[in-house]
């Protein structure tokens, strides 16, 4: 078996499975005797908060691509499974072919895979597409697999389905020896030759690697003139926009170009404008007009506390100034007055006319009327910490470093600071991984939660995405329990959004290790379920996974011991309730609203009503979710539905012991009424499939 599970060989959308955990979960936890004594414990609340922040941060994203004629779907589709026709067609809408892209398909055709190697932004995704769709057959599906696969994993274990093109995006499992590679390539060659498909590759690389000629395939963008005539829709004609087109050369990225050319198109705003917010030309300038010091650490806080009262601001840069000064006087004689430095100066007044920065009235029920401080363009914030980046060393990043590290123990600028990382993380994610996700990810529990939000937030990015999922993998084993706690509540967050079937697996592997982690991991899965029931078409495929992971391993491979964790993991996601909601459970709302949950969810009660242990809390669970169907439309069908499932899962000897515990189970005594107003969903569910009629 596998060292570590693998993700699934389907895409969920389709019911995909995992391979199964490994069998270090069914044994003794490395990390059972860790002797970190830490008594912290996750905190529900904080956690259910925290999931809601990821969605709505993730809503939030969508709407500032939409802003610039980008679709949502770019920034929340899940990054595995089938592309669907339409999102091929919206990718390839205006497609400009790079150069070499030709030869590139024909090499494609005769070798069936090849890795695109080139930097980030640059047009990977949408060629891979594009190489894809010339070769594969007219009417079979482009399906998109986890980065993290290995190239001895597709060599030997994955399906490749005739005709189909498949993909991985920012692949993350490069390494070995140029030798051993071009010898695993040579394997997956062959693989995809006997199933007549075809594999592309994107790897985030400056350069490919010596060695693997042939598979490796440096990779250029498109050129930007050609591409911004083609997002434009017609000929330039206008002084103003052939300027604008000339200077839209220098953009950086692919996607910038085609989304001047398309926010132009609409009229909505001028050309100029649109180009120095885009290019950031209006924050270079301010860095090059010679900022007094003071002011560069108000615009620095700023890009790590943006959106906090002003009240609240004010203090955070007195605290940062603070900072500045304490990291000067290291190794100095205590009392020595520091010499002059170009930093210390007055701090600009941002409420009066500062070119960056202005102030806003809150509009929260909660904080009406509240002076928030915030960039004037919302793309300013990206911008200047690419600038800060680009422009300053240890004076100014070693306090704001340690000024932000303090920031994750703070619940009301928490959010705010790890955004701030993530648009960092997109410039330079060494000195993310580095400062602050490997600190906070075995630190204490507001630090974990930090980190695992921080990872959240990159995966709004299409090229970050893969970094987080990568990071969180590195934690899963040997890393410690601290870093496996972090990476389950990681595996809730953003990343069950880009990579669903990736965190079905792994928080079922965690749900089998030592007990603080397996605590934290059944959180996660029920979190990760709760926010995919918000999501439309999310819950059902990750139920079915769960669900599958749960028949394979109970199926005796597991010891009684390891069989009672994991039943308490199904048992936590059948009691769970909707996401931010009282007495509201998920397993009724699924029942109800989404066709298909039934078998899962049967199949899941199945199991814990039959081991002994559990029964009494899996009837409760059983008699609550019934009661809550009580008086909705379509209940007694969810109820027959759910009952059908169960019963083809339990054998006839169990199932008739089964049955009158339930029938005969006492609720509280406050739901005695509740009860007996539910006695005829009891019945159906507990009568189908018998053929029989069920009575009052």
């Amino acid at each position: 078996m596998s060292e570590t599970p693998q993700p699934a060989e389907e895409p969920p959308a389709e019911g995909g499975r995992a391979e199964s955990a490994p069998e270090e979960a069914k044994e003794q936890d490395p990390d059972a005797n860790d002797p970190s004594g830490e008594s912290d414990e996750p905190d529900k609340r904080a956690l259910g908060q925290t999931a809601s922040v990821i969605n709505n941060f993730f809503a939030e994203v969508d709407a500032a691509h939409s802003v610039f004629g980008v679709g949502a779907a770019r920034a929340t589709r899940s990054m595995t499974g089938a592309l669907a026709p339409a999102e091929i067609e919206r990718t390839l809408d205006r497609f400009v072919p790079p150069s070499g892209f030709e030869e590139t398909v024909r090499t494609l055709r005769e070798r069936r895979v090849v890795v695109l190697v080139g930097p980030a932004e640059s047009g990977k995704w949408t060629s891979s597409v594009a190489l894809l769709d010339r070769v594969k057959s007219a009417r079979e599906k482009i399906v998109i697999l986890s980065p993290a696969r290995a190239l001895d994993d597709l060599a030997t274990k994955a399906t490749f389905r005739k005709g189909r093109g498949h993909v991985i995006h920012g692949w993350i499992a490069e390494d070995g020896p140029p030798a051993l590679q071009r010898f695993e390539f040579d394997r997956l060659r062959a693989r995809l030759e006997e199933a007549d498909a075809h594999l592309v590759i994107t790897l985030n690389r400056e350069t490919a690697r010596p060695g693997l000629e042939g598979y490796h395939v440096p990779w250029q963008p498109p050129d930007p003139l050609r591409l911004f005539d083609a997002h434009i829709g017609g000929p330039v004609l206008a002084e103003e926009i052939t300027e604008v087109r000339r200077q839209a050369a220098e953009l950086r990225s692919p996607r910038l170009v085609a989304d001047l050319a398309r926010e132009i198109a609409s009229g909505r705003r001028a050309p100029a404008d649109l180009l120095a917010e885009l290019s950031g030309g209006e924050v270079a300038a301010w860095f090059g007009a010679g900022p007094q010091p003071a002011d560069v650490l108000t615009v620095a806080a700023l890009a790590f506390a943006h959106g906090v009262p002003e009240r609240v601001f004010e203090r955070l840069v007195a605290d940062l100034k603070n900072t500045v000064e304490e990291v000067r006087l290291r190794g100095r004689e205590p009392g020595t007055r520091p010499e002059d430095h170009d930093l210390p100066q007055s701090r600009a007044q941002w409420g009066n006319g500062h070119k960056l920065i202005t102030v806003e009235r809150s509009s929260s029920a909660t904080a009406f009327g509240e002076r928030r401080v915030v960039f004037r363009c919302t793309r300013y914030r990206e911008q200047v910490i690419r600038e800060l980046v680009d422009r300053y060393g240890y004076e100014l990043w070693e306090p704001l470093r340690l000024w932000t590290r303090e920031l994750a123990g703070l619940e009301d600028v928490r959010v705010p600071a790890v955004a701030g990382l993530a648009l960092l993380a997109a410039v330079h994610p060494q000195e993310v991984r580095e400062s602050f996700l490997e600190p906070w990810a075995g630190g204490l529990w507001p630090e974990r939660l930090s980190a695992s939000m921080l990872l959240s937030m990159m995966c709004a990015d299409d090229a970050l995405a893969p970094i987080a999922l990568g990071t969180a993998l590195s934690w899963v084993m040997d890393a410690g329990q601290p870093k496996a706690m972090t990476a389950a509540l990681a595996f809730a967050g953003g990343l069950s959004i880009r990579y669903p079937a990736d965190s079905v697996d792994w928080l079922w592997f965690l749900s089998l290790r030592a007990l603080r982690v397996r605590t934290v991991a059944r959180l996660s899965l029920t979190l990760l379920l709760q926010g995919a029931a918000e999501r439309d078409g999310g819950a059902l495929p990750a139920l079915r996974l769960l669900a599958r992971h749960v028949d394979e391993d109970l199926r005796g491979r597991l010891d009684p011991g390891k069989a009672r964790d994991a039943l308490a993991a199904v048992l936590a996601v059948l009691e769970c309730e909707r996401l931010e909601t009282e007495d509201d459970p998920l397993a009724a709302w699924l029942l109800l609203s989404v066709p298909g949950s039934a078998a899962p969810l049967g199949l899941l009660w199945a199991w814990a009503l039959r081991n002994a242990y559990h029964r009494g809390r899996a009837i409760r669970a059983l008699r609550r979710t019934l009661r809550a169907l009580e008086g909705k439309d379509g209940a007694l069908a969810a109820a027959t539905a759910l009952g059908e499932s169960v019963w083809s899962e339990v054998p006839d000897g169990v199932a008739a012991l089964i049955k009158r515990a339930i029938e005969h189970a006492e609720p509280a005594y406050e739901d005695r009424e509740a009860s007996r107003r539910t006695r005829e969903l009891v019945l159906a569910m507990l009568h189908a499939g018998s053929g029989r009629a069920p009575h009052r």
